[in-house]
């Protein structure tokens, strides 16, 4: 988890004690009033829950969407200005900048605006997130093509550089077809919310080391009806498929010791050639890293984006360590 997301879940824990604290004084009546209402409730409902979601919105999102954070130098602002402006707002509350008149007011009214902000930030920079790339604008009409002569309807093609996603995504009886070939992963929904919309079919037949050629082919069979029947998810095994996929060939690391690694390298491979270099990985993921079945599907790239590093910073350090334990081997 990186380390704003993660503080600000700490910090709500904290506020969820102080708010269980205050609400704990008031009922025994050693806080008494409305003031002490508000502050009791701006804890829990700002500092508590409010940063509970920040935090986990900031780790869960662009991981689910496969979509990294359009401004990330925002999140820190947001984090430091929605904790002053909470702690400022409720201490100038409590000594009466609601409903006074003089500097306390003006106090009252700055921090209350620097939380408003930093929650403004949250809401620009998480909805870049949840929204596509290229959107039409809405209310514009598109008008329409123009028109032109009746023509035989071309046949829809599958090629190899699409993404795994696109592909079930508009013609989902395909998905069954990823999956008895040898793509288990993909039945689990939260790898086709992420991992296919990272990848494109090449990676993926590489990876999981499925022949490429026969595999697009099956897919172009089976969306256009020739010989290949789509199997439902009622039961039929991947025996049904007519003609069965030739063997696959065994697929090589993409990196040997002596190499130089590049953002396409498997996480799994990297780690296999050059142990040298997990420490750089515990350093920017976590050590659970070394526990998700990730390594063996994911390259350098697209774990980067997935937990919102520069692939560029971290291809750096990893290089960097490789020549470190290059040199030490030839002395």
């Amino acid at each position: 988890m990186e380390k704003y997301p993660k503080l600000f879940v700490k910090v709500s824990i904290f506020y969820l004690l102080f708010g269980v604290v205050f609400g704990l004084l008031m009922a025994v009546n050693v806080f008494s009033g409305v003031n002490y209402t508000f502050v009791h409730v701006h804890f829990n409902l700002v500092g508590f829950m409010s940063m509970m979601i920040f935090g986990i919105a900031y780790h869960v999102l662009p991981r689910f969407n496969a979509k990294p954070l359009k401004w990330p130098g925002l999140v820190p602002v947001h984090f430091y200005g929605a904790n002053i402006g909470l702690i400022g707002m409720l201490f100038s509350y409590l000594i009466g900048g609601f409903w006074s008149s003089d500097w306390k007011t003006i106090l009252f009214h700055t921090f209350s605006t620097v939380t408003a902000v930093s929650i403004i930030l949250f809401i620009a920079n998480i909805y870049t997130v949840l929204t596509p790339a290229c959107a039409a604008p809405q209310g514009i009409a598109v008008p329409p093509p123009p028109l032109q002569e009746k023509e035989e309807k071309p046949k829809e093609t599958i090629t190899s550089d699409m993404k795994v996603s696109s592909v079930f995504e508009k013609w989902p009886h395909l998905l069954q077809i990823f999956i008895d070939s040898g793509f288990k992963a993909l039945s689990n929904p939260a790898a086709r919310a992420t991992f296919a919309k990272m990848i494109t079919i090449k990676q993926a037949c590489k990876i999981h080391s499925v022949d490429l050629e026969s595999f697009v082919q099956k897919l172009n069979d089976t969306l256009n009806g020739k010989g290949v029947k789509p199997v439902k998810s009622s039961g039929l095994k991947p025996s049904s498929f007519q003609p069965p996929a030739p063997p696959a060939p065994k697929v090589t690391a993409a990196i040997k010791r002596g190499d130089m690694c590049s953002k396409d390298v498997l996480v799994g491979d990297l780690l296999g050639v050059y142990p040298e270099t997990k420490g750089i990985f515990e350093k920017h993921y976590g050590a659970g890293c070394f526990s998700c079945p990730g390594q063996a599907t994911e390259t350098i790239g697209q774990t980067a984006m997935m937990h919102s590093v520069s692939p560029d910073l971290i291809l750096k350090e990893i290089n960097d360590e490789i020549d470190k334990a290059l040199a030490g081997a030839k002395t």
